[in-house]
């Protein structure tokens, strides 16, 4: 007979959440005008066109530069754009100024006098094509899972499964080692996987307000954020005078970080009461994931932590935030000693070490320019959420999320 374990969550997000979903606003379906970023479809853009307007546009299709003369028509005719769009979002002041000044510009010129198109393409969260509303799918919610629960079996067994930096250069032996480390550990593979009979469902947003004091003691009210656009800037995690970090200047849509309960998901948990051929001989429960992700994830936050605040990367506030709801009698801190809850870390920019076991960690490192890549046990650098462009602190990681029990 089957058994099954079937929990409601609601998650809320510690720092932004950015999960790729390979779908970009590209400068032609979003216009910035302010501080706010317009998203709109072009086919409704072009019913609402004027005849001469249209003429224009087909004009500008036809300039020698087809790409920035339609972008600088687009953003000609923000206010049509801004009357048609399906959803508006917030942003920087440093954001706006840096879109103000590429739309329809050349970067630079190559060496052969070809000019260099601004890339002003920003990448989208991952979301429900029906609503447009942000969504943490259920494999990345299932995959963080995972993780934990190998490092936890693996700490049990106190096995290390090395592999060598000649080893790790061959992605087929890598690949042929992971395998064989997780079936080892999970006892199986494929019909006899323990998680074969866990199911996460994607997480939807949850519109609507929440409530909360602010610094007088005062109970106020607010809406729940969606979407927020972030620089991605990339910083050393032990930083040397002599030696820059460049940015990367690409923008990317997250979840904004302290949206509280702003998703809601089920967990499925399949339970055989028979032992056979198709039984998993190890088999999980809630508190089972709970207490893995929670000994993972907590030790790698606080490890992140430190590094941010020795490096003053990080907003004090967002850090005293995070750790007020994390401690013993804070709402997350309760939750986890009720076995109700727990830590976890999905998307993009998560960092190697929050996305992997400990033991046969192996993370390439590149070196300067002519010099031979080396095999670390931990990345050098960190990748942050910012909204200026060269910050040297007020940024926060990506990826970080509470999980619980509706």
């Amino acid at each position: 007979m089957n058994f099954l374990e079937t929990h409601d969550l609601v998650i809320s997000t510690l720092s932004p959440v950015h999960i790729g979903c390979g779908e970009d606003y590209e400068p032609t379906n979003y216009v910035i005008d302010g501080n706010t970023l317009y998203a709109f479809d072009p086919a409704r853009l072009l019913a609402e066109l004027l005849t001469e307007q249209l003429d224009e546009l087909l004009r500008a299709l036809d300039d020698r530069d087809p790409v920035r003369a339609a972008q600088r028509f687009f953003y000609r005719h923000r206010q049509i754009a801004m009357q048609i769009a399906d959803f508006c979002v917030p942003v920087s002041e440093e954001i706006a100024q840096f879109y103000a000044s590429r739309v329809g510009q050349v970067a630079n010129r190559e060496g052969d006098g070809k000019s260099v198109i601004n890339k002003l393409e920003i990448a989208r969260t991952a979301f429900d094509p029906i609503s447009g509303l942000p969504i943490l799918p259920g494999s990345s919610l299932k995959g963080a899972m995972r993780t934990a629960v190998l490092e936890s079996l693996r700490a049990q067994s106190e096995k290390s499964y090395p592999i060598s930096d000649q080893e790790v250069r061959n992605w087929k032996t890598v690949n042929e080692k992971a395998r064989d480390m997780e079936r080892d550990l999970l006892g199986g593979s494929f019909n006899t996987d323990p998680f074969r009979l866990v199911k996460v469902s994607d997480a939807h947003f949850v519109t609507g307000s929440y409530k909360l004091k602010n610094a007088q003691g005062k109970v106020i009210e607010r809406e729940r954020l969606p979407r927020d656009i972030f620089f991605q800037v990339n910083r050393k995690k032990r930083p040397n005078k002599h030696e820059s970090c460049g940015n990367i200047e690409t923008l990317v849509e997250c979840v904004p970080a302290l949206q509280p309960r702003a998703f809601a998901a089920q967990l499925t948990i399949e339970r055989k009461a028979k032992q056979g051929e198709a039984t998993p001989s190890l088999q999980m429960d809630f508190a089972t994931l709970a207490q893995a992700c929670n000994a993972f994830y907590l030790a790698h936050f606080e490890r992140e932590l430190k590094i941010l605040q020795d490096n003053r990367y990080v907003s004090e506030s967002w850090v005293r935030g995070a750790r007020a709801r994390l401690q013993p009698d804070g709402i997350w801190g309760k939750a986890i000693s009720e076995g109700r809850g727990f830590l976890l870390r999905v998307g993009r920019h998560s960092g190697a070490e929050s996305v992997t076991i400990d033991a046969p960690r192996k993370i390439k490192i590149m070196k300067g320019k002519g010099q031979q890549a080396t095999w670390e046990k931990e990345a050098t650098t960190l990748w942050l959420a910012a909204s200026n462009r060269n910050p040297t602190s007020g940024m926060c990681p990506f990826g970080w999320v509470f999980v619980q029990k509706r």
